[in-house]
């Protein structure tokens, strides 16, 4: 039991810290008729009229959503009395994530990515060590064909067994995240770590019937988020990034995909999508979106909504064993939301000539 309850304490943290940091954005073309801030908050969260009062006075409100037992989701939103121009400048910047308390390093791939953009990532000693890794059973997230790769081309009795993994390490990231960039969500990897394979689109596809909100502000960008294609609707633009993230026991390596698109027409929004494009650990897929919706005028000042929907499902915390586990991660979700949504407001506002 004292061996188990750690690695529960790990997955819990590592899930927590996913949600905290997959906050995604879009910018939107294609309007259908929109929601505003308040009627969207109802509609995703359920969130009350005393949730608005707290929202228009300037706090922060997050809640939990009603997921099923592999799914963890948190909503929440905050009003911010600065430029939307901020926001976007401060989402682009995905170093900057290096400033927060859990991500420990980040990376940009290039176009292609490439195994020599993972140059300066740092790989565990657990992750490289895969001497007893076969399909079926393997400590990190790997489909079939890597596995037999770490198993044919790495001599494990050679004393540079470690360099030598490392360096497979970075040419099979690489290769997952070319061939996400071409081919998009069907080209998401299936890990074979575990008895049963787990197909990341089909968990994905899972995850975006929960943001059918989407479409209110842009039918265009919606449709991009079920294939996450090569091609970006016109004037979005989007960034493949790697982080490794400390969640507690074990340290996470993330690939993500961000895409950032504004309206041009019909209600003004800009919008920004997360998804998670791998994970070595505990998270199997991930999607966040985040909008800023204009806000009207009030007491003499300016600015806008900022709503972030986080969902994330994992193998991790499933069975009747896990659901105290389950519950405590969800209400550290909740409250880490809540502190970035405070966060961002306090650092936009001190920037912001308004």
């Amino acid at each position: 039991m004292s061996h188990v309850q750690p690695i529960r304490a790990s997955a819990a943290a590592a899930l927590t810290g996913a949600l905290l940091v997959s906050l995604p954005f879009f910018r939107a073309s294609g309007f259908s008729q929109g929601l505003d801030a308040r009627a969207l908050l109802q509609e995703v969260g359920g969130f009350s009229g005393t949730d608005w009062k707290t929202i228009e006075a300037g706090g922060a409100v997050a809640r939990i959503l009603e997921t099923d037992s592999r799914e963890v989701a948190v909503a929440g939103a905050v009003r911010i009395s600065a430029p939307r121009d901020l926001y976007v400048a401060r989402i682009r910047d995905v170093e900057a994530l290096k400033r927060s308390a859990v991500v420990l390093d980040v990376g940009r791939f290039g176009r292609p990515p490439r195994a020599a953009d993972l140059a300066s990532a740092p790989i565990e000693d657990y992750s490289l060590d895969l001497r007893a890794c076969t399909p079926g059973d393997c400590r990190v997230r790997l489909t079939a064909a890597d596995i037999r790769r770490f198993q044919q081309q790495i001599d494990w009795r050679a004393p540079d067994w470690r360099s030598r993994s490392a360096a497979i390490w970075r040419e099979v990231l690489a290769e997952h995240a070319a061939s996400y960039a071409r081919g998009g969500r069907p080209a998401l990897p299936v890990y074979a770590n575990k008895k049963e394979p787990l197909s990341v689109s089909s968990d994905l596809s899972l995850l975006l019937t929960r943001f059918a909100f989407v479409s209110r502000y842009s039918s265009e960008f919606h449709g991009y988020l079920q294939t996450f294609g090569e091609s970006y609707p016109t004037g979005a633009d989007g960034t493949l990034y790697w982080t490794k993230e400390d969640f507690g026991i074990r340290p996470v390596f993330r690939i993500s995909h961000q895409v950032i698109y504004e309206t041009r027409g019909g209600p003004s929004a800009v919008l920004v999508a997360t998804n998670q494009v791998y994970a070595d650990h505990y998270l199997d897929a991930a999607l966040g979106v985040t909008l800023a919706l204009e806000a009207p005028e009030s007491g003499g000042t300016r600015g806008f909504h900022m709503i972030s929907v986080n969902r994330a499902r994992t193998r991790s915390l499933s069975g009747p064993l896990r659901a105290l586990i389950r519950g405590k991660v969800q209400s550290r979700s909740r409250d880490a939301m809540q502190k970035v949504l405070v966060a961002t407001k306090s650092a936009l506002e001190r920037r912001s000539s308004f």
